[in-house]
């Protein structure tokens, strides 16, 4: 059985046009060139030593990537492969990252524990598997896989605490607390932690508005979600004068569906991350190139297709940052 997975929002930039890595007494091969899909668009998945790949290892490699590879019959979209820009994969940091993944499902928990983490999981793999098409509904899912973790973290059968609770930022403190030691990084540290932790407060709002407890009818819910938003803006390098324009309280679900693509990284990266940190991989989390921006990098002539219709961009001006708007022809 070979598989064909086409990336969706992100470019793969692979050491090599195939190779190798073990997973649950299983030997997988990764292709990244072949007449199915687009060099860098895609790539194929097929097990050595069995007709059959293993779900668990779809599920593990949608982690590792933040894109689906789940789905059995997935449609040819790479209309968006730029909005993540490119993506890193080597073998050795994929074949560490399924050993992990694979001490993981070993683990000696309670099973009201194992179902929570698996839960975390099957929520994330929705919340990509629906991508930009759901949005902002999946940002929800986000939530609720980073809340399972939550309590997993908590470690307790007596009470299972909501997003807001932020049980999940118990992996974090620990992680962060060695670094903070290193008076050279603590500044740096810092910095990333209050980003992070704004971001946590931008996603909970987001939550609370379009999924959790719909609260966007409430003014006082509505101007807080406004005032995050354009910080989120003005975090991600825009002026706070452009960040005023660009969201409003008239047209505040408007606003945020517009902005899909750059809300949806916030939720997917999050996610990510605290998936990462609660497996104990947290050294060296990969990410795509702009999945830290609004914006990712559309490139001059890149063919892009859906659905049988293949179109590509000229651009007029070409974009001085990734969070720049340039005006284009088709």
């Amino acid at each position: 059985m070979i598989k064909t997975v086409h990336l969706r929002y992100c470019r793969v930039v692979p050491e090599d046009e195939s190779f190798c890595v073990n997973f649950a007494g299983g030997e997988y091969n990764l292709s990244f060139k072949g007449e199915d899909f687009t060099t860098g668009k895609g790539f194929t998945i097929s097990r050595i030593d069995s007709p059959l790949i293993d779900t668990d290892f779809l599920l593990w490699l949608s982690v590792y990537l933040g894109e689906d590879t789940i789905a059995p019959f997935q449609e040819v979209d790479t209309r968006f492969v730029w909005q993540r820009g490119d993506f890193a994969v080597k073998r050795q940091e994929l074949s560490k990252f399924f050993s992990v993944a694979e001490r993981v499902k070993q683990r000696k928990w309670p099973k009201w524990k194992q179902n929570l983490f698996e839960n975390a999981l099957l929520y994330f793999s929705a919340a990509i598997r629906s991508g930009i098409n759901s949005m902002p509904i999946n940002l929800g899912l986000f939530a609720l896989s980073m809340e399972c973790l939550g309590n997993v973290r908590y470690g307790k059968r007596d009470k299972h605490w909501t997003f807001g609770d932020r049980q999940f930022m118990a992996y974090l403190t620990v992680r962060l607390a060695k670094l903070k030691t290193d008076e050279m990084k603590k500044p740096q540290i810092k910095e990333f932690e209050k980003r992070l932790r704004l971001d946590i407060d931008l996603l909970n709002h987001l939550r609370n508005a379009f999924y959790g407890h719909s609260l966007l009818h409430l003014k006082e819910d509505q101007q807080k979600l406004l005032t995050h938003l354009r910080q989120w803006s003005v975090r991600s390098g825009h002026s706070k004068k452009f960040a005023a324009q660009t969201f409003k309280i008239a047209r505040l679900k408007n606003d945020v569906v517009r902005e899909s693509f750059g809300l949806y990284k916030l939720g997917l990266r999050l996610n990510r991350l605290f998936l990462f940190l609660a497996v104990g991989l947290s050294a060296k989390v990969p990410f795509a190139s702009h999945d830290f921006h609004i914006l990712g990098d559309l490139r001059d002539n890149e063919e892009s297709e859906f659905r049988g219709v293949k179109s590509s961009f000229r651009f007029s001006v070409r974009p001085k940052s990734p969070t720049s708007v340039s005006t284009a022809t088709r």
